[in-house]
């Protein structure tokens, strides 16, 4: 009867890992979307839209497949003629490809194109609230007295509404998506405070992100390996009262297990493919990472303080939630090692009994 409940229990603790491990993979695949993302909040009206048209005309932004500039408006008032309700809420200005800000964030219509007047994407939660539904692609409202086209949904309830850009704008902040999402991160951020002269703002880089959480996976997942392969081994030389491996059989599993794990990490180091941002010249310079491990700190701490987007809540949402999984997983595994050296323990304690 004891055999049947360890065994139940034990088919139980494998579909829950399994399934913790399953959903990380899914959080890890959402912040793969991000990789290419590159973002800069400047000081309020520092990027001229001149300046933002000569970049894009510059050989530097063929390295781009989209890119957006953004001003925050002061608090507007959004209106429904057909339902008569009304919300107050921030919107902003953009110029270029929304797409470089919110990415697959559309949940129904299009993004608009350069060019279009008298057209805007809302959020979900401010399209409910106003027509007590999100599907409303084409319907109109009014912004500021002024009526415009609903041209799409955006993903998320936080209250944002976006209009396209008047001529002459300046603008507080620039995203763009690298056509290579390998691409170092830091060259592009150098480049555009550069030619745009955006530079002590925030910075927001997708690969980071993605790197970080696929390393933090790979390592604890080579972890939990390692310690349930050697919790199995543990369990069977506590079962089998008649017959023990020898300790070299022991040995050679520890080793194959160690093995395993390795490879499991590196695999997951080349998956991350964290790319020469995160490479020193020489290996030997531990400043570097010092360095790299500060200004990494920073960026994350620094978004988790000023969520703009919906998109970039959702990318550190994702981030948090990969992490937290793989911790859970890794106590799972080495709750699971303790219990069975604990039942080790007790195993050899009752042998010694007997023998005396």
């Amino acid at each position: 009867m004891l055999v049947r409940r360890q065994k139940f229990w034990m088919i139980c603790f494998a579909f829950l890992y399994l399934g913790i491990n399953i959903w990380i993979l899914c959080k890890l695949r959402l912040l793969e979307e991000y990789t290419d993302l590159v973002a800069l909040s400047c000081p309020a009206g520092s990027i001229a839209e001149s300046t933002f048209d000569q970049w894009r005309e510059h050989a530097d932004s063929g390295r781009y497949s989209e890119a957006a500039v953004w001003r925050k408006t002061e608090e507007l008032e959004i209106m429904a003629e057909d339902t008569g309700r009304r919300r107050e809420l921030f919107c902003y200005r953009l110029k270029g490809q929304p797409g470089a800000v919110f990415g697959r964030g559309l949940t129904e219509g299009r993004y608009f194109t350069e060019g279009e007047a008298d057209i805007c994407l809302l959020d979900q939660g401010t399209a409910r609230q106003l027509f007590g539904s999100d599907q409303v692609s084409g319907l109109t409202v009014k912004i500021d007295g002024n009526d415009y086209h609903i041209a799409g949904i955006l993903q998320g309830d936080e209250p944002v509404c976006i209009i396209p850009a008047e001529e002459g704008e300046t603008f507080d902040g620039i995203a763009v998506r690298k056509k290579d999402a390998g691409q170092s991160s830091n060259q592009a951020v150098s480049s555009l405070e550069s030619t745009l002269g955006c530079a002590g703002g925030q910075e927001i880089d997708g690969q980071l992100f993605y790197v970080t959480a696929w390393l933090l996976y790979a390592g604890l997942a080579a972890a939990a390996l390692f310690l349930l392969g050697n919790a199995a081994v543990s369990q069977t030389g506590s079962r089998l009262a008649d017959w023990t491996p020898p300790g070299q059989m022991k040995t050679a599993a520890r080793t194959v297990i160690l093995i395993l794990a390795v490879g499991v990490l590196v695999s997951g180091v080349k998956t991350a493919d964290p790319g020469s941002d995160y490479l020193p010249t020489y290996w030997s310079d531990f400043e570097f990472f010092a360095q790299l491990f500060h200004d990494k700190e920073e960026q994350i701490r620094s978004l988790s303080m000023h969520l703009e987007f919906a998109s970039w809540i959702s990318m550190l949402k994702a981030w948090r939630q990969a992490a937290a999984a793989g911790l859970l997983a890794e106590s799972m595994a080495l709750a699971l090692f303790l219990s069975a050296k604990w039942r080790q323990n007790v195993h050899s304690t009752y042998e010694l009994e007997g023998m005396e």
